[in-house]
């Protein structure tokens, strides 16, 4: 813990309240991700993961290599609610992702989410060994999202 957070009397946020995970939510998981992370998601949601066939509020995806991630989130994109989110998980400099996947820095994957129609907004620490990164729908596009909720 830093001197800053014992100085607030704070701790670190949790990493599934970084990730948005909430009871009840429809959470997909797309690859091969860290075992003890998806038992915590899974104790967290309180129910199975989604599979492929309802939209999901939240992906988590594991990509198996950089050359790979746009084509599998524009796939993903059509997956997910107008709110949902897609969270793309990376190994950290110096590290092999959970699936066996070298590193790739962040700023490689803005331009790649862009090309899928995805915007990025947000990146959180899972672990020592993996970050993500989250892309959301444009804003234009959420009104043509699968399972879209708002009222025409």
């Amino acid at each position: 813990m830093t001197e800053r957070i014992r100085a607030r009397g704070s701790s670190p946020r949790e990493v599934l309240d970084k990730l948005g995970l909430h009871p009840g939510q429809a959470v997909r998981v797309v690859g091969q991700g860290d075992r003890p992370l998806l038992a915590r998601v899974r104790a967290r949601i309180r129910r199975r993961l989604a599979g492929k066939a309802p939209p999901a509020e939240l992906i988590l995806f594991w990509p198996r290599a950089a050359f790979e991630i746009t084509e599998d989130l524009r796939s993903l994109r059509e997956s997910i609610l107008a709110e949902g989110v897609i969270w793309v998980v990376t190994p950290k400099k110096g590290c092999r992702g959970s699936n066996g996947m070298p590193y790739l820095n962040q700023a490689d994957l803005i331009p790649l989410g862009l090309a899928a129609g995805l915007v990025d907004n947000k990146t959180c620490s899972l672990s020592g060994k993996e970050s993500a990164m989250r892309f959301v729908l444009r804003k234009r596009d959420r009104s043509r999202a699968p399972g879209d909720r708002r009222l025409g």
